[in-house]
């Protein structure tokens, strides 16, 4: 009669356990009947070194009046921090031009922090099955990391297992774990490897646009002095079936002296 009103134990499939049934980083969850076993795995929420899958937005610091880049030896630009809870996934500066089509070095008249900020609510951490998967996840692929099917050893073959990855500001993926794929080309013969450098997966394109080739011109300023100038932006949504859709974004904006920020090629 006691052992009828025990606990169940969960089943675990041959060669598994609770102790391996989830990659390190994980916990593994049991919620077992007499007559079912679900096992899971739970990310522990160590967020690593990524960024998050998310939407994005920009934002964009007060110009400063000296046309010489900063890296160069020019003024600093006031700093800019993402708003809203949002984390910073890169930073870069952008010109403040003289309303022309395009920055050069004739109307350039100062230099802006921007920032680009990403969801904190994103997934930092998101299960990979082959080298493709880190596109699919820019397309608005959901996490899914069932126990008892992980890459637990090496020279297992892609789509056969998944690994946890992560993503980095320039749209690549990588390993969370030491056990990675050991090609971001080979889609179907790639094999499972422990250790060694980093093998960046590609991505679909650039999560964050570092250098403002892909967004669009942001709001001109045509009023007050040229340290005025505050955020304005463009956003990349990452969705199912619409990769890197991009929407305006509204944000709150202050004015300067007939300049406007390109964010598209600065040929400075």
């Amino acid at each position: 009669m006691g052992s009828w009103f025990s606990k169940p134990k969960c089943t675990y499939k041959r060669g598994w356990s609770k102790s391996n049934a989830c990659p390190p980083g994980f916990t593994t969850k049991e919620s077992c009947g007499r007559w079912s076993s679900t096992i899971s795995c739970s990310w522990n929420g160590n967020k690593g070194s990524g960024v998050p899958v998310s939407p994005l937005s920009y934002r964009t610091g007060s110009c400063t009046s000296d046309s010489k880049h900063p890296e160069n030896g020019g003024t600093t630009p006031p700093s800019i921090s993402c708003s809203g809870g949002d984390v910073e996934a890169s930073s870069g500066f952008v010109a403040c031009c003289n309303g022309a089509s395009a920055c050069t070095s004739s109307n350039t008249v100062g230099w802006a922090k921007r920032v680009t900020c990403a969801n904190s609510s994103g997934d930092y951490v998101f299960d990979v099955s082959g080298p493709n998967d880190c596109a699919s996840k820019q397309g608005g692929r959901s996490n899914n990391f069932p126990a008892q099917a992980w890459c637990k050893s090496a020279n297992q073959g892609a789509y056969s297992c998944w690994l946890p990855y992560s993503m980095n500001a320039d749209g690549k993926c990588f390993a969370y774990g030491d056990m990675q794929w050991n090609s971001a080309t080979d889609t179907y013969g790639a094999k499972t490897k422990i250790g060694g450098s980093k093998i960046l997966l590609n991505g679909a394109d650039n999560f964050v646009q570092s250098t403002g080739a892909q967004v669009a011109p942001i709001t001109s300023y045509n009023s007050g002095s040229i340290a005025g100038t505050s955020a304005g932006g463009f956003a990349c949504v990452v969705g199912v079936g619409a990769l890197f859709r991009k929407k305006q974004q509204k944000r709150s904006a202050g004015k300067a002296s007939n300049v406007e920020l390109k964010e598209g090629a600065n040929a400075v």
